[in-house]
């Protein structure tokens, strides 16, 4: 009961301190109305209604000697009652709030739209009862009554929902730093109010076509819209109705006033649609954004996944070839004198060749100079061997700094692009030699890789042929390659931010590789994507 009693109280005061400032053609009750039943819960709205009672009732006593006693009794019904089955109804049936971070802008305006109608009604018979209202009973009055509400509903509501989404407990001056650093704030101070100032001034000193200036000021809030979504139609709307009701200020029902407040209505609800919609747009993509870096991610860990399984693999073929080793000498010893001499050297002969096939093939899988000296080891005498026996001349190159602080997976992607690259450009020049320059760059704590390998032809093998179909094979097999192609190869290069460019000529083909080293950590963010034909919007 206290805190039924405390919210009512409280619906008092602020109705007390915004009654002053709130008129025919801004009608901010309106707004504080509908804005309690959207936040409020539902226990609390009986408490609401007294409230609503008490001050209306207060409101109809000041002046029901002037308009007789069914006007007061009338206009004594609060009005926040009557627009409760509405609310409710969008709230429930009608999904206003899909999740605590969404707003369905659909309903949302089919609210503001439906509780004004309900209230210019209430307005219109209350003013038929009245003795001497001192305006004509038409029916453009309702027309009046719910334009001046809808206006201030479509400001006013709308900061409402923004302070719903934005606040979080102990964060109010970190969201309003925030806002003020943001560029929206900036775009509104250099390019919205400066306008608005302009053409208030036009609108105050012109004699005629003030509409038109009013309709000029809507101009820079479709264009902030556009760029920040519909938060900047809602800040952009505030402040050209602030600006218009400051320079039309009429107390009676006036057709000019009328069709102002109208351009109005229809400019600010096609803005907050289209500004909902836009920002539907961006959140989508922002999605996207992080499907694809999460999608990236994952494809970086089953790089180096596959890279841990190749690595285990061939550790445990060195070790069972090391075994196999000690076995057969064992044997070979103990059945040395019972041999003859040229069949015990041709055993020990196939022995040794089937563990050197089996060390190569452990090797081919995972260097084993990578796992003991490091990945500029595995470059020199992995690939250095391999194109050494295909009789092609190998270069190699370390510059730079920072090897030592890159990820697990660079290393990999950098070890495995280089060799597939090698087989490609063996496969697809004459060369005689291969030259392979590895560099490290550090810009502004991000570090970055250029991996060239280029294939040259000696002036002296100029009659020398492609690698046969056989001998490309056998050196892709020795640095255990697949035989990617190019586009293969630049997908690759994706993974890690990277880029891939390709420069042949006559003697040379040359393939450079830069790669980013991607840090890999958590991605919390959880960024709702709308259904796309849906006005949801965070």
């Amino acid at each position: 009961m206290l805190r039924q009693a405390a919210v009512a109280l409280g619906y008092v005061a602020v109705y007390a301190l915004i009654r002053p400032v709130s008129d025919a053609h801004w009608e901010l009750l309106s707004g504080l109305r509908l804005a309690l039943l959207l936040l409020i819960p539902y226990r609390y709205w009986a408490a609401l209604a007294v409230g609503d009672t008490i001050t209306s009732a207060y409101q109809s006593s000041l002046s029901v000697a002037q308009f007789g006693l069914g006007w007061g009794l009338a206009n004594a019904v609060p009005f926040i009652a009557l627009a409760m089955p509405v609310v409710w109804f969008c709230r429930e049936k009608l999904a206003l709030f899909p999740s605590r971070q969404l707003v369905n802008f659909q309903t949302l305006l089919l609210c503001t739209l439906a509780v004004p109608m309900v209230w210019a009604l209430a307005n219109y018979a209350a003013m038929s009862l009245a003795k001497n209202p001192g305006v004509a009973i038409t029916p453009i009055l309702v027309v009046y009554l719910f334009v001046g509400s809808y206006v201030a509903l479509l400001t006013t509501i709308p900061w409402v929902i923004i302070a719903k989404l934005e606040y979080r407990s102990g964060m109010l001056l970190k969201r309003l730093r925030g806002f003020v650093k943001s560029s929206m704030a900036l775009d509104a101070a250099g390019i919205l109010i400066p306008s608005q100032l302009i053409l208030s001034w036009l609108t105050l000193h012109g004699k005629e076509d003030k509409q038109v200036y009013c309709l000029f000021m809507f101009l820079p809030v479709a264009w902030l819209t556009l760029k920040h979504g519909w938060r900047a139609a809602v800040m952009g709307g505030t402040i050209v109705v602030a600006c218009i009701n400051v320079l039309m200020n009429y107390d009676t029902p006036d057709p000019m006033v009328l069709q102002v407040q109208s351009m109005i209505a229809f400019a600010i609800t096609c803005l907050i649609a289209m500004g909902a919609r836009i920002s539907a747009l961006h959140q989508r993509e922002a999605q996207e954004r992080v499907d694809v870096e999460q999608a990236m991610r994952l494809a970086r860990q089953s790089l180096q996944v596959g890279e841990m399984r190749l690595r285990q693999a061939s550790e445990t073929l060195e070790y069972v070839c090391g075994e196999m080793q000690v076995t057969q000498n064992r044997l070979l010893n103990r059945f040395r004198m019972m041999l003859p001499a040229n069949e015990s050297q041709m055993y020990s002969k196939q022995a040794a060749t089937a563990q050197e096939k089996m060390y190569q093939i452990a090797d081919a899988m995972h260097p084993i100079a990578w796992r003991r000296r490091g990945l500029r080891a595995a470059l020199r005498e992995n690939l250095g061997r391999a194109l050494d026996e295909a009789g092609i001349a190998y270069n190699y190159q370390v510059k730079g700094r920072g090897f030592g602080a890159h990820a697990a997976n660079l290393h990999t992607m950098i070890y495995r692009l280089a060799c597939e690259s090698v087989v490609y450009i063996c496969a697809n020049v004459r060369c005689s030699d291969v030259q392979l320059t590895l560099r490290g760059v550090d810009i502004d704590g991000n570090r970055l890789v250029v991996l060239r390998i280029a294939g040259h032809l000696d002036g002296a093998t100029e009659d020398s042929t492609f690698f046969r179909q056989g001998q490309r094979d056998r050196l892709a097999h020795k640095l255990g390659v697949t035989g990617l192609d190019l586009v293969e190869l630049r997908d690759h290069v994706r993974l890690f931010n990277g880029q891939f460019h390709v420069r042949p000529s006559d003697k040379t083909l040359q393939l450079t590789f830069l790669l980013q080293d991607v840090a890999e950590q958590e991605w919390e963010q959880n960024v709702p994507a709308p259904t796309p034909m849906r006005l949801w919007a965070s």
